[in-house]
């Protein structure tokens, strides 16, 4: 299965206490406030957790006396004592905080910074090499055209994410999605879907880390 906007939209449209029709079949049968409040849900249960099925691996291959290469669209890991995670034929570059003090130089890239929302690396390479970063991605899925997608617009627009997690996601996501839409937090039905929501992203956030690995996660 693949967890469509239109999945998405019609099953959150069937809950109770929704206030949307549950049987759309066409972009213009989706309201946009519906929409947005799916859209906010995903970007919240995103950014809340470091989920597996987000990283990636930027390759470059650069160029000699080249040192300006393109970024990913993503957030740059970091490994347990901190250090970035881009490493320049295998050896991790060191981030260069101040690169104002730095003077030209050529050689085998030791280091790089960010500028403008490209990579530098230093000193200049003179030779051909690889560059790997690892990187959490920003986008959240994909449209009918294998594009990347930061926002789901379209009915057949459809998440990234591993088959065995899709129905776990979907519940977090519907469930966070109603609790958005409730107006207000003393209003009888908030406290249903607080509860919802909160088992859901928990079970969704457990077996996101795979069997046998750590499940540290209270229900």
């Amino acid at each position: 299965m693949t967890i469509t906007l239109l999945d998405l939209y019609n099953a959150t449209a069937t809950q109770e206490w929704a206030m949307y029709d549950n049987d759309a079949i066409s972009d213009e049968e989706l309201e946009d406030s519906l929409i947005l409040a799916l859209n906010k849900a995903i970007l919240d249960i995103y950014a809340s957790y470091d989920f597996s099925f987000r990283e990636r691996t930027h390759l470059i291959l650069t160029i000699p006396r080249m040192d300006v290469y393109d970024m990913p669209s993503g957030i740059i890991k970091r490994n347990k004592i901190g250090k970035h995670l881009v490493k320049y034929n295998s050896s991790i570059l060191r981030f260069i905080e101040d690169p104002s003090e730095l003077t030209p130089k050529t050689g085998t890239p030791e280091g790089f910074y960010i500028q403008n929302n490209k990579i530098v690396l230093y000193p200049i390479p003179i030779e051909k090499g690889l560059v790997t970063i690892d990187y959490m991605t920003l986008t959240i899925g994909e449209n009918a055209q294998g594009e990347e997608l930061y926002s789901l617009k379209k009915s057949s627009d459809r998440l990234s994410v591993p088959a065995y997690l899709e129905e776990l996601m979907k519940e977090a996501i519907i469930t966070r999605t109603m609790l958005n839409t409730i107006a207000s937090e003393s209003d009888e039905n908030y406290s249903a879907y607080l509860k919802q929501a909160d088992r859901a992203y928990k079970l969704l956030v457990k077996y996101s880390k795979g069997v046998g690995q750590d499940k540290k996660v209270l229900l």
